[in-house]
């Protein structure tokens, strides 16, 4: 329950850090936007790929695959037009 708290905790954290840096312009976009995305390719591929391969047979894991290579691409296609 303690780390649970520790996550909320760390989250209203960033919350806060994005609304105060909405002003500052380019810069801080630039600097957050690669952190954010690199946690989620993070997560991704600790928690989620081992878990994938696992449970399913072989064309269950190469199309679960391919759906999180597509969420990357979107992020990447998001942040080229942002």
């Amino acid at each position: 329950m303690l780390l649970q708290l520790l996550t909320a905790l760390a989250a209203l954290a960033g919350a806060a850090c994005s609304l105060l840096a909405e002003g500052s312009g380019a810069g801080a976009v630039s600097g957050i936007l690669p952190f954010t995305a690199g946690g989620f390719i993070y997560l991704g591929t600790v928690s989620v790929i081992p878990e994938m391969l696992r449970d399913a047979g072989p064309g269950q894991a190469l199309l679960q695959l391919l759906a999180l290579l597509a969420g990357v691409a979107m992020m990447l296609l998001i942040a080229h037009y942002e």
